[in-house]
């Protein structure tokens, strides 16, 4: 198998930085324009403008480092990472990021989705942790349009006090989850595991239920056997925290599935949203019972 680093982020988002305003980064993403419209009209984005203008003013309250601004399915989800800066190292040097993903999959844009995850730099893959927090919040910003004069309705462009206090604590719930699960990676990649507990492990992970189809399952059984074959040759695999680990059970099965999809756009929302974000929960999850 060819062993490759998926680029980060799948290769989707462009680069930004918090010196840019909203609108900067708005057209440096190429967002400009009106999602419910016709593309072609190219009409100027209300929607889009007040979801990013949200996004910078909630990073920037929670002293968050804006990093990366993309979108997927057609430009229907836009979002934007942020750096946390709570950061770990595992034996080995096997370097984890801590970020915050601000995700809006709604037209109207009132409805932003908050995820709190990992980046291991060893192979680009990426885990959520869970939180405490809640996993949305209301985009202040957003303007509704009415069929009457004034056609938008009136919208603060700027966090009140309360709002200021809720977004500081969501973020720290989110730095105090990704501290928490540092200490949980250190045990994992303690805890060493033979071959039958690998083999064991991925089946389980993958492992579909008694309605779905042969072809659900076969293709279940050749997702386990790539993580299998991952656990050992993966990149970031040779590190001493993953070499016959749990840790490294858990990072096969990331590896592994952040490239399941037939594009770089599939592969991302299936990361961060669909059966592959699920896959690699139940991977942590019965990670952790090996402890």
């Amino acid at each position: 198998m060819n062993w490759e680093n998926e680029k980060l982020w799948a290769g989707i988002g462009v680069e930004v930085s918090g010196s840019l305003s909203s609108r900067e980064m708005l057209y440096k993403a190429k967002l400009d324009w009106e999602v419910s419209k016709i593309p072609s009209q190219r009409p100027k984005s209300h929607a889009n403008q007040e979801t990013l203008r949200f996004y910078k003013a909630y990073f920037d309250c929670g002293n968050a480092e804006i990093e990366t601004v993309g979108s997927l399915d057609g430009a229907r989800i836009i979002w934007s990472l942020a750096r946390l800066n709570e950061d770990f190292v595992l034996p080995g040097n096997d370097e984890l990021k801590g970020y915050i993903l601000l995700a809006s999959r709604h037209e109207d844009r009132e409805k932003i989705e908050i995820q709190f995850l990992t980046l291991r730099s060893a192979n680009n893959s990426m885990l959520k942790i869970s939180s405490k927090a809640r996993p949305t919040v209301k985009n202040s910003f957003r303007r509704s349009f009415k069929s009457t004069l004034p056609f938008l309705s009136e919208s603060s462009l700027q966090f009140d006090e309360d709002m200021i206090q809720r977004t500081k604590a969501t973020i720290e719930m989110g730095r105090t989850a990704i501290s928490a699960h540092a200490k949980e990676a250190q045990l994992l990649a303690e805890k060493k595991v033979t071959d039958q507990i690998a083999e064991n492990f991925m089946n389980e992970v993958f492992k579909q239920d008694s309605e779905d189809s042969e072809e659900a399952e076969q293709k279940a059984k050749a997702n386990a056997r790539s993580a299998l074959d991952a656990f050992g040759g993966a990149p970031g695999q040779n590190l001493e925290s993953a070499q016959m680990t749990a840790w490294g059970l858990l990072t096969a099965v990331t590896y592994t599935a952040d490239r399941l999809g037939k594009t770089p756009d599939s592969r991302l929302r299936q990361a961060w949203f669909g059966t592959n974000m699920k896959t690699k929960k139940r991977a942590l999850e019965l990670a952790l019972k090996l402890l």
